[in-house]
Formats: C-alpha cells, structure tokens, sequence
C-alpha cells in the first residue's frame, strides 16, 4: 500500500474538506442542476496509490500493464463471457484494481464520503458497506446502512407495511481479474458539491452494498460510478448529460479535473454521434491525421462488423489508447518517417511494441505537427506531443498509442484512451447521443 491505514483516512478527510463540504455550504433539496465531483488521477498526490518516488517509467509500465487489463476486460464483455451472478442489472464493471480516475461523492445521512472509480462502461453505482468482509484496506469510514437515517433495502416484494420481513436484492458483480463485490441493493441519498459551493442531494438513488470483497491487494477506491446510458445509471437519473474534464495526467499537482453530471454539464466544442453496445460508447472514426497529413486508411477500418467485432470505443477505464493493427502501423511508420531519422531508438522493457526515442518531448519535440483523430459531423479530437507521446524517463520518450494485438483480442475494437482526452472536456448528451469534444484548460471550467 502506498499509504498507512490511518494516512489514507487522513488523506480523505481532507480531500473533501477542501472539495466538497464547507461550512458555508447548503443543503438543496430542488431538482439539482449541476452536481460537480472533484476528480483524482492516479499520478496525482491525492490519489491513495500515490508513490512520491515511483518513476516515470514505472508508471509507464503499469498504465500498460492496466490498459491491458482493461482491453481483456472490454473483450470478455463483447463475448459475453462475464456474467451477473443474479437476476437483477446488476453489471460487470472494470477491474476492482488498477490505476483508476476517482470521484468524490457521499452516501446517506448523516453523508459518509466516499472515493470511486468512474467508468462510462457500467451502469452500477455501488460501494463498500459496513459489515463487509475482506475491507481492510477501504479509504475513511466505510457506509453503515444501519446508521444512515435515509436508506432503504431494495426488496424483491415491495415491504411498506408493520411487520413486513424484507428480502433484498441481492447485488454481485465480476471482473475480469476474479476480483467481485457481493451484498444486497439498497436506496439512500447520494450528495455531490455544487458550483455555488453548496451541496446537493439525490435521493432515492439505487445502489449496491458490498459486504463481501474479493480481491489480492488494495483496490485503492471504495467502489463504483457508473456513467453509461442505461436506465438504471446515475448520469441517466440525473438530467441525462454528464461531462468530464482531465488536464495534464503528468502533473501530480493539478487540481482541477472535475466531473459534472445534471443539465448543466458542459456541452460544447464539437460534437459527433455515439451508439451504445454492451455498455460501451461507440464513436464513429472517419479518419487520421498527422499534421496536415492524412493517413492513407482503407474505408470500413473503423466500422463496427457484423459479428459485433471492431468499432471504435471512447473509454475512461484505459489509460493509452489501442488501435487496430493496420492503423498502428501507418502511424508508427509516420512517427518514424518524421523523428526516426534525428533520435535513436529505445526499447522498453516487455512492451518492444512501443515506439520510443532517446530525447525529451518538452526540449526536442517543440515543432512535432498535432495527431488529429477526426470523426463523424466534424468532430475532431487533436494531440499535441504532450499527449502523443509520454516521457518515460529523464531521457526516454515514447508514443502512447498501442496496437489492439497487443493482447489477445479477438474481437480487434479500437480504444481511445484517457492520455488520448487530456485538455478536453468530454459531454455526454445522453437523449440525443452525442460526445461533445471540447479543448480547454479544465481550470476554466471550475468558476
């Protein structure tokens, strides 16, 4: 663990005395409008994971070994082959372990804060709940449905009456690295900061209760927040739009990511259509470009087949992005056509797949043309070289985007990757499915 036990409650207690509960702040109980989380990410020195000496390369090494967890994941969920434990909709989320953006939210009253993993792959909000077995680890004080004055067991019949003996839900989730959380369903008030440095409670929301964690190291997060577009979603119940913003995944000091579920997420810049299959958003890629370049990519590359194989997925849960082979290797030639001649290469390793030079992005890579992905109505989401390429060591950079044979991956979907959305504001117009790409310094956005 990268911190103590009582460092990590430390650590939450002043994430959200500083973020989401102030003395001046106030209870709305309107429909929200704007429900704001701070977001952490794993380089960050709030995150619970955060190692003050890890280097660069070794966080290289594990946002790969990640992604590709992560790619295992997506897989196994195309074919089907992780399954609910029960009948309700309760749904396979990601990896319990991992280097994960985390939110801050709060659970029943009196409200018990909570850090969660976002993923726009699921549709199950759920956390650690007291009794639980195999919560050791777990960050702050753990929610006891028993001390909140607002839950409710979700019962299989409904029980309203004197007397009535509840049969709960029962709640289970599996992952693709046989970590799981069991527990029942229930219903209490989830609380979120608001822009006018209040708070603001939804209530009624469905969530599950993990009593039973299963798991072989810290998870580093107390649970799940699911953002997909299905009913039982938290962004579905909540004005039906949600955004996010990553600034610089580089600086461990950056403080202003955030996370805006409700009508008053930010939906701007351009916009292109999204579809939803198996719980993941699909976006439609038309196009590459390197500088005023575009690359030479045969038409349907990127179309989603008929098996269900292929397509193109817009993802919080990986870290670099994936794409299929053939494009891979027209960027990789492109890449090296450009700088190969000027840097000696380097390898990392057990990623020889990587493209990676001797030098330094910030001295060496100053006039590198911008890698535009461009999709369908116009939208276009562009990289600078703070974004293409990751400085792995003092003298070692390399390029964040990765081939889909990486792994087994029989299915081939390309993955856009949360390096890949840095310095954007990324809506989600859950009605009318569109994604919203935005350029911007997610400063500012917090006023």
């Amino acid at each position: 663990m990268a911190f103590a036990h009582e460092q990590l409650h430390l650590l939450l207690l002043l994430t959200f005395s500083t973020c989401c509960f102030s003395s001046a702040s106030t209870i709305s109980s309107v429909k929200p409008q704007r429900l704001v989380s701070k977001l952490i990410h794993p380089n960050s020195v709030h995150h619970p994971h955060y190692k003050p000496h890890e280097t660069a390369k070794d966080r290289m090494k594990l946002d790969i070994q990640h992604s590709a967890a992560r790619l295992a994941y997506i897989q196994a969920r195309i074919e089907g082959s992780l399954v609910s434990k029960n009948d309700h909709k309760a749904s396979v989320s990601p990896s319990l372990t991992g280097r994960t953006i985390l939110a801050n939210i709060s659970i029943g009253q009196p409200p018990i804060p909570q850090l969660v993993v976002i993923d726009t792959a699921s549709d199950t909000l759920w956390v650690m709940c007291s009794p639980c077995t195999n919560c050791d680890n777990h960050l702050g004080p753990l929610f006891d449905p028993s001390k909140s004055s607002t839950f409710f067991p979700q019962c299989k019949i409904p029980c309203g009456f004197k007397g009535c003996k509840c049969d709960p839900i029962p709640f289970s989730v599996t992952y693709a690295d046989s970590s799981s959380a069991a527990g029942t369903f229930g219903r209490d008030t989830v609380i979120f900061e608001t822009t006018d440095e209040g708070t603001s409670q939804i209530f009624d929301v469905l969530f599950g209760c993990g009593h039973n964690i299963g798991y072989n190291s810290d998870p580093g997060h107390n649970g799940i927040l699911g953002l997909n577009n299905a009913a039982g979603s938290l962004a579905t119940k909540i004005g039906q739009r949600f955004s996010y913003c990553i600034g610089n995944l580089a600086d461990p000091y950056y403080t202003y990511n955030q996370l805006i579920l409700g009508e008053g997420a930010d939906l701007e810049g351009f916009s292109t259509p999204f579809e939803v299959r198996n719980g993941f958003y699909y976006i439609t890629m038309e196009g590459i470009s390197v500088g005023e370049k575009r690359l030479d990519i045969a038409p349907g590359t990127f179309d989603i087949k008929e098996n269900g194989s292929g397509g193109v997925i817009i993802d919080t849960g990986s870290t670099i992005t994936y794409l299929v082979d053939d494009v891979h290797k027209l960027i990789y030639k492109e890449v090296r056509n450009i700088i190969g001649w000027s840097f000696r290469g380097a390898t990392i390793e057990n990623s020889p797949w990587m493209l990676c030079y001797y030098g330094s992005i910030s001295r060496d890579l100053a006039g590198f043309p911008v890698v535009t992905f461009h999709f369908a109505d116009g939208a276009d989401l562009t990289m600078d070289s703070g974004s293409f390429f990751n400085q792995v060591s003092n003298d070692i950079f390399c390029m964040t985007i990765g081939p889909a044979s990486n792994i087994d991956i029989k299915s081939k979907p390309s993955v856009i990757g949360l390096v890949a959305q840095q310095s954007y504001n990324v809506g989600y117009d859950l009605v009318n499915h569109f994604v919203y790409f935005q350029r911007i310094d997610c400063e500012l956005l917090s006023g």
